[in-house]
């Protein structure tokens, strides 16, 4: 009795072959290819003043121009991801990606020749924007897609080719400036923009490279009894009479001998349309008209904005958008800070800031790969770095010891690279495959939204009150803002995850 017990018990399997991502093969070219654009391309943005600062002056033009331009390239770059988003839908990460590397070398040779501001608005803000917005949407989507398990350690790995261009670019730029001047340089690190094109060319369909594993999948009985049945009642439906109808919903025409002793097919028009429709009762398979798509109906489901109907992926595009407008605040007032507060001379200030871009560098490389191994999650990691930058920047805003502001620098580094390479993969993790191009978009989308308003608010309170450390603290509140928002959806993520798992094992106990 217990043996037929334990046989009954013991559910019915089978196995079946499935297609998942290789997490590794061609994706490793893909990295290669993706970090070799981010050394070209999304390098430019830390090189404006470098290279466009003497133009600027020549044209009349000194902060407030630069302003001008940098903020239109951040607003084109941002609001570029929803339409990068749609355009892979409609097309392929690998279309995509190699239009923004074409933007972005088109906007790098013009602007070369640029006379005015309005030429430099054009051709960096709004080509090399559009390209550099193209670029960040398709490589995410290209190296999600070929990876799983490994995912981040694979965006660390392509995110470290942006942290290696901005250590070595700013001295290719200034020896290009040295040599050839201005337009010589612009044209050749258009040049060399061009690595980016066949980078991106790269990115193949992951369908090419997809991998076939053979797993065992349970069979539900009841199912497959009801298929049984389902084929069964076809059967009995099924009969060929004359000018009835069989199981194929083809039409059985009357059969008449002729004098000749040959058989004639005879069907009447009228008997093809009712045995047709009797057909379409019978199988339950007749056709309901669909009511055309509005044209608004299409732009919702192209760039999927029944996103923003969920609350947590509100919370976390928001949440994303604040953390990243803290750090680029901090990148931006830091070498005022050391030379202003710390006193340090224009040497010391790079030795820290080569400090940051350095350990940057280290972090991308190994905390992706800590993350796979312990199997972290993305939010997890943005709110423990998050953690970590507060303490180290805190404590940094009032330090003016040399030694102790490369440590500090070297600290803050190592962890914002954790932010830079985890908030896409946050918003990545909490949506379908298909939906990751939009919700990448509309995540670049929040942060074009929200960057300029507060980044003017941080700078506001810096002129306002004349202190740095306070600017910074404010800059921290951010984070704790983040902190705040996120950390109870984690806790209810716990608890919920907890529930579902004692759930299945009182059910896997009951049968």
């Amino acid at each position: 009795m217990s043996k037929r017990n334990s046989f009954a018990m013991s559910p019915k399997t089978e196995k079946r072959i499935k297609l998942v991502p290789p997490d590794g093969g061609w994706g490793w070219m893909v990295l290669i290819g993706t970090a070799l654009s981010n050394i070209f391309n999304q390098s430019m943005l830390s090189l404006f003043s470098l290279l466009y600062g003497d133009a600027l002056e020549a044209m009349g033009h000194n902060t407030q121009g630069a302003a001008i331009v940098l903020s239109t390239m951040l607003f084109v770059t941002n609001f570029g991801g929803p339409i990068a988003g749609a355009v892979i839908k409609l097309t392929t990460p690998r279309f995509v990606a190699v239009s923004g590397a074409i933007f972005c070398t088109i906007g790098i040779l013009l602007s070369g020749f640029s006379t005015n501001i309005w030429h430099l608005v054009l051709t960096y803000g709004i080509f090399l924007g559009l390209g550099l917005g193209f670029i960040q949407n398709a490589t995410f989507v290209a190296i999600n897609s070929y990876f799983k398990v490994r995912k981040s350690l694979a965006v660390g790995l392509a995110m470290a080719g942006t942290g290696v261009g901005q250590t070595l670019m700013p001295h290719v730029v200034r020896y290009f400036l040295e040599h050839f001047g201005f337009k010589g340089a612009c044209l050749l690190l258009a040049s060399l923009s061009l690595h980016g094109i066949c980078g991106t060319m790269l990115i193949q369909p992951v369908e090419w490279h997809m991998k076939k594993v053979e797993e065992e999948v349970v069979v539900d009985e009841k199912m497959h009894l009801l298929e049984e049945n389902n084929k069964v009642i076809n059967k009995n439906k099924e009969y060929n009479g004359n000018g009835d109808v069989n199981h194929k919903g083809q039409v059985t025409a009357l059969t008449v001998t002729s004098e000749n002793g040959v058989d004639k097919n005879i069907q009447s028009p009228k008997e093809t349309t009712v045995n047709a429709v009797s057909k379409e009762k019978l199988n339950g398979t007749q056709d309901i008209p669909q009511p055309k798509k509005t044209l608004m109906r299409k732009i919702y489901e192209l760039f999927d904005i029944s996103l923003l109907s969920s609350p947590r992926f509100l919370n976390i595009i928001i949440g994303t958008a604040l953390i990243v407008v803290s750090i680029q605040n901090f990148s931006m007032l830091y070498p005022f800070f050391l030379q202003k507060v710390a006193s340090l001379d224009k040497q010391n200030t790079a030795y820290c800031m080569s400090a940051v871009a350095f350990a940057d560098i280290i972090g991308r490389l190994t905390l992706p790969a800590l993350q796979d191994k312990y199997k972290i999650k993305a939010r997890m990691m943005l709110i423990l770095t998050s953690t970590w930058l507060i303490v180290v920047r805190q404590i940094l805003a009032y330090q003016t010891e040399l030694h102790v502001l490369l440590t500090l620098s070297a600290l803050y580094g190592f962890g914002r690279s954790m932010i830079i390479v985890a908030r896409n993969i946050a918003i990545s993790e909490n949506c379908k495959m298909e939906q990751v191009p939009s919700a990448v978009g509309l995540g670049m989308l929040t942060m074009g939204i929200i960057v300029p308003p507060v980044g003017y608010f941080l700078g506001w309170i810096r002129d306002y009150t004349g202190s740095y450390a306070l600017c910074i603290t404010s800059q921290n509140l951010l984070m704790v803002l983040f902190l705040v928002m996120w950390i109870p959806d984690m806790i209810v993520i716990y608890f919920n995850e907890r529930r579902e798992k004692r759930k299945s094992v009182e059910q896997t106990l009951s049968q």
